[in-house]
């Protein structure tokens, strides 16, 4: 982690890009994420100091654009949607999930940070993902009623719940809260068919 906290501090986005694409091609996306770039993300939070907004917008492009290289390199299918809650800007998570992703050859849609329901839905409508996520930051962005009118709308997709935000509410049955990257992989990976032993 020190690299990469040494390169945000000397405000190198490049430098922290290739921290975290070697550490991806070392250790796997999602440990890279949990290891090592969350809680950096964590200990550069603003302080208070004008230069740690700095810092931290440096450490945040930076692995974006590591995270975004390790997509690249593994191509897949789309068949999941990663999309932010309306009013929620933290899109980073869902960018290292799309990467964990990648490198078990599923594809993800990005649409990023602030999506509003009406604009998944009409995402979902049109691209039939076996699988969406809606991240949530805090508790201001997560609509339980609204991710399950959602759900309703598309049962052909398998809607879930991912982020802190999601917490401290009751999702019901058939809305999974994904609390890790991990359980985010396994829940947005296909199962492959069993074999047909009677052949």
């Amino acid at each position: 982690m020190q690299r990469l906290l040494d390169a945000a501090r000397a405000l190198d986005s490049t430098a922290v890009a290739a921290v975290v694409h070697a550490l991806a091609a070392e250790r796997g996306v999602a440990d890279a994420w949990e290891e090592v770039c969350a809680p950096a993300l964590r200990q550069v939070s603003y302080r208070g100091e004008p230069l740690d907004i700095a810092v931290e917008h440096t450490l945040a492009d930076g692995i974006a654009r590591g995270l975004d290289r390790a997509v690249e390199a593994h191509a897949g299918d789309c068949h999941v949607l990663l999309a932010c809650a309306p009013r929620e800007a933290h899109a980073l998570p869902l960018r290292a999930l799309a990467a964990a992703l990648a490198e078990r050859r599923v594809g993800a849609s990005q649409l990023g940070a602030a999506v509003p329901w009406a604009a998944l839905r009409a995402a979902v409508r049109r691209t039939a993902p076996r699988t969406a996520v809606v991240w949530a930051q805090t508790d201001a962005t997560a609509d339980v009623d609204a991710l399950l009118a959602a759900a309703a709308a598309y049962p052909d997709t398998r809607f879930s719940a991912a982020g802190p935000g999601w917490g401290g509410r009751r999702l019901p049955p058939g809305i999974t809260h994904l609390t890790s990257i991990g359980m985010a992989v396994t829940a947005c990976t296909p199962v492959p068919a069993t074999l047909d032993m009677e052949a």
